[in-house]
């Protein structure tokens, strides 16, 4: 008998069963796609997630095998952990129609099943789902209830594209959301396989984990956006530097996603900010935040976008480097740089992209509109404006002297000044001109300031 099936079989729940059966758990995974299904069996499914391929390409098909038979795949476990997708709807909720159709195959399974068996769910939910939509739903298709029959927990993955394996084997902390102490008991005992070393557990009610999981999100925005802010304040103000003032407010406040430089993106920040708020307006409560920091990311973006019209003309040429939304990835769904790409297109500037790891889903999201370099050194050589849209490692083995020519607009400030010296015009955003503060501030505030020091 396996120890635990795993429902769902995408970037996340791959990792989590290759990670699992690493751990020594005996894993059946379920998905209802038979070509991933039959790859996964045959071994010759790939992803660009490092660390998965080898974990799981090195298990025999006793250790891991993967099926479409739901009935079996609860039969021959004692744990089912639900991690599907829960899309975002129109009204900015979380859509669970593939939990829902999880939870019904699970429950069919449990029906037919002898003993107790624990249903974890993984994937993000609106706070309130667990108790008013999948645990009844569980209910009903088991013929059980939750507590007695069966247990429910719900146990959100904190993972970052690019890096999941990590934020399994060694997370900040696991979050259970147990709906009886025996579930998160079952729960804590297969993360206790999977992690590396004793990390925090934090136990809680369904409801809670829920509320957890978004507003972690939430604030790691919140940060980002406060950083984000600072770097345009310094940015106008003669001799300031963004990154010698989070560092000093860092000893108070952290380091964590605390580094001024683009808006966030990606397939998890801004639609778990923006569910929040929409759960928040539901229940009466002010939302004011979350929407706030949705609104700064937005306007940030702005910003970024007229610093670099003010040096690429119209008819400029504008190379980006970096086109995922962050490194190591090639996710591009909410992702800064393109956004800022296609809107130098609109405004008139030709553009040219170079990602090492992103190129082919650019060209498939922008159907060709945004031309790809093959090489750094040839988007370099073709440009008059070079932006920096993420802190690429690769960006150290770059020859800087193709950029001789041009203006270098460096959103994260991570070249290093052996290399500035080496391109026409270095433009670090988040530090200020050169000049007097007395003297910028009587030209740019027209008097205003010495009215609000009186």
């Amino acid at each position: 008998m396996a120890d635990v099936s795993v429902f769902g079989l995408g970037k996340v729940g791959i990792t989590l069963a290759a990670c699992l059966g690493a751990a020594g758990k005996r894993v059946i995974g379920v998905d209802v796609n038979p070509g991933i299904v039959d790859a996964l069996n045959a071994r010759t499914f790939t992803t660009a997630e490092p660390g998965v391929n080898e974990r799981y390409q090195s298990l025999s098909i006793d250790e891991f095998e993967a099926t479409t038979d739901s009935t079996r795949a609860v039969a021959e476990s004692e744990v089912s952990l639900i991690i599907v997708p829960t899309p975002s709807n129109r009204l900015g909720g979380f859509s669970l129609r593939y939990v829902l159709d999880a939870c019904d195959q699970v429950g069919r399974g449990m029906r037919a099943k002898r003993g107790r068996h624990t249903v974890a769910t993984v994937s993000t939910v609106l706070p309130g789902s667990s108790d008013r939509r999948l645990i009844p739903r569980l209910e009903h298709a088991s013929g059980r209830r939750v507590g007695e029959g069966f247990g429910y927990v719900y146990n959100p993955a904190f993972i970052a594209l690019g890096d999941v394996v990590r934020g399994f084997e060694e997370p900040d902390y696991v979050l259970l959301g147990e709906a009886d102490a025996e579930s998160g008991d079952t729960l804590l005992a297969v993360h206790q396989a999977m992690m590396r070393a004793d990390r925090p557990i934090a136990r809680m009610s369904p409801v809670e984990a829920e509320i957890t999981k978004i507003a972690s999100n939430t604030h790691e925005t919140m940060r980002v956006s406060f950083a984000n802010m600072l770097l345009s304040v310094c940015s106008e103000v003669p001799g300031a530097d963004v990154d010698r003032i989070t560092e000093a407010l860092a000893h108070r406040m952290g380091r964590r996603f605390f580094r001024g430089a683009v808006p966030y993106g990606g397939p998890c920040w801004p639609r778990d900010n923006r569910a929040l708020s929409v759960f928040m307006d539901f229940v009466g409560a002010p939302s004011r935040i979350p929407r706030t920091i949705d609104l700064f990311n937005a306007e940030h973006g702005e910003y970024v976008l007229r610093k670099i019209l003010q040096l690429a003309p119209a008819g400029a040429r504008v190379g980006i480097l970096g086109l995922a939304y962050k490194p190591g990835t090639p996710i591009v769904e909410e992702s800064f740089p393109l956004k800022l790409a296609q809107w130098l297109m609109a405004e008139r500037r030709r553009v040219i992209g170079w990602d090492p790891l992103a190129a082919d889903e650019v060209r498939l999201v922008t159907k060709g509109c945004v031309r790809m370099a093959d090489t750094a050194e040839d988007c370099l050589r073709q440009s008059d404006v070079v932006v920096i849209g993420n802190p690429l490692a690769e960006l150290a083995a770059v020859d800087w002297t193709y950029a001789g020519r041009a203006t270098v607009v460096d959103c994260w400030r991570c070249l290093p000044a052996e290399v500035t010296s080496r391109v026409g015009s270095y433009v670090p955003l988040g530090r200020g001109p050169d000049g007097s503060v007395a003297t910028w501030l009587e030209r740019t505030t027209d008097g205003r300031f010495d009215l609000a020091v009186n």
